[in-house]
Order: C-alpha cells, then structure tokens, then sequence
C-alpha cells in the first residue's frame, strides 16, 4: 500500500496545456468572427426595420386623419417632419396616391410598402418634396379632393 501511495502518477506537461488552451482560444476566437454577423448585423437589420414601420405607420396615420378630415372640394396640405437618416442609412420615401402605397426603401436593400387602401378612391395626393436624403427633413403633402 505504501508503494502505491508514494508512486508519481503522469499528468500533462506544461507545452501539451498550452497549447490545448491556446488552440481552444483559437476557435473561440475564430467563431467570434465567422458569426459577426450573427452579433452585428442582425440586431442591426431588426433596428433598421422597427424604424421604418414606426415611420410608416406614423405616415399612414397622418394620411388617414388627414383624408378624414378633408371636406369635399377641398384642400389640405401638411408637412411632416422626417429623420434625416434610419440605422445611419440614406432613404427615399414615396407616397403614390393611384396604387394606394407609401413607400420607403434605403440605398442599402431595404424596401418597405405600407398601404392605405381606398386613398386613391377618396383624394388625389401629390408630395411636394420626397426624399429624406442630402439634408432634408421634412415633406410636403397636399391632398385634393
């Protein structure tokens, strides 16, 4: 039993950890980087979305109180105040009166269609200014009726 007791057991030498751990720090680190996108874009791509349906549906509705509120004959034009960028990208906004849409797409792929049906049946509407790009902020909306 004393014989056992007093025997060294073989464990892993220091050069053989080392390099376990620095291979382990190794594809950690690798995977960090092949999911960036996973950890960057991603939340980003949901931000930039929430942001465009925020200003969609706040367009749509001041379209609709607008239309509701317009007397037949007669005219209304409003400005709504824009962010200058969404997500830190450029955008453009339409607002196409015969197919009953609003539309925002950015310069990067985003494309949005937000619809007002019956706009194109009630008034007829005609934007003045329609981009948000090169500093502007704001847009001029006039509907006729």
């Amino acid at each position: 039993m004393r014989e056992a007791i007093g025997k060294r057991s073989k464990g892993t030498t220091v050069p053989l950890t080392f390099v376990i751990f620095a291979a382990a720090a190794l594809i950690f680190l690798a995977s960090l980087q092949l999911y960036q996108t996973a950890f960057t874009d991603f939340p980003s791509a949901v931000t930039i979305e929430q942001q465009f349906n925020d200003l969609g549906n706040a367009l749509s509705t001041a379209l609709t109180s607008a239309i509701l509120a317009l007397p037949h004959g007669g005219v209304i034009e409003f400005e709504e105040t824009l962010p200058q960028k969404i997500g830190e990208h450029n955008y453009k906004l339409d607002i196409v009166a015969h197919s009953d849409q609003i539309q925002l797409y950015s310069f990067k792929g985003y494309y949005y269609n937000y619809t007002l049906s019956g706009m194109s049946a009630e008034v007829n509407a005609s934007v003045n200014t329609t981009t948000a790009y090169g500093g502007m902020s704001a847009v001029k909306i006039t509907l006729k009726r």
